[in-house]
């Protein structure tokens, strides 16, 4: 598309990425404070995309080149998921159906809030996780951005060749990965505006080249 910086996915017709997050457990903070700590209006990250795609890594690495505060929603959500996964008789499979509608929508409500807090410091916030039906849900995208308004909301979708997100669930070996026997097909592109990332690349050097495009 043209006059669309390099990377940057424009939807026609898609809400623009621009409002605010938050969540249940205490961020971690960086040492470092670059610039975005200090921007007038925070940026929240919505650092997104498949299974194995290279999220976590590429949410770490942004949060370091940037400053901002990083919420994964594994590592802040998964020790209470687990007691509630074996509660409900789902075992350790969080994507059980005992553990979606409502348990979904509070475990991402979880992360939302940490965001939202750390944005009315006037920090910003890098925040991971699928997001599955807030990028295919032009609607939920909108529902995600007025909760983390005013903050400027950017989806950063993460991908790598389903051979690649296969071999790394393999590797890693969770619960939720082991049902996976063969590489699952791509994922459609988002239906709102982002930027991509390639999770195949260097973690901070992809992240460098991220946050200088949402930078401008």
């Amino acid at each position: 598309m043209s006059g669309s910086a390099p990377g940057v996915k424009a939807i026609p017709g898609a809400p623009s990425a621009g409002s605010a997050i938050g969540g249940c457990r205490r961020a971690r903070q960086n040492d470092r404070v670059p610039e975005d700590r200090e921007a007038a209006t925070p940026v929240v990250y919505v650092v997104a995309g498949p299974a194995g795609s290279g999220k976590s890594t590429l949410g770490r690495s942004l949060a370091k080149v940037t400053g901002a505060v990083l919420v994964d929603q594994d590592i802040a959500t998964n020790p209470l998921m687990d007691q509630i996964a074996r509660l409900v008789g789902a075992g350790d499979d969080l994507d059980h159906p005992a553990l979606r509608g409502p348990v979904r929508q509070a475990r991402y409500q979880c992360i939302i809030d940490v965001a939202v807090d750390n944005r009315r410091l006037g920090r910003s916030v890098v925040l991971v996780a699928p997001f599955t039906g807030e990028v295919t849900d032009p609607a939920r995208w909108l529902a995600l951005a007025a909760q983390l308004a005013p903050a400027r909301v950017v989806l950063v979708w993460v991908t790598v060749p389903p051979e690649v997100a296969w071999e790394r669930r393999q590797r890693r070996n969770l619960a939720r990965d082991r049902a996976a026997t063969s590489p699952p097909p791509p994922l459609p592109e988002p239906a709102v505006a982002f930027v991509a990332a390639d999770g195949a690349l260097d973690g901070m050097v992809e992240a460098a080249r991220v946050a200088a495009l949402i930078r401008g």
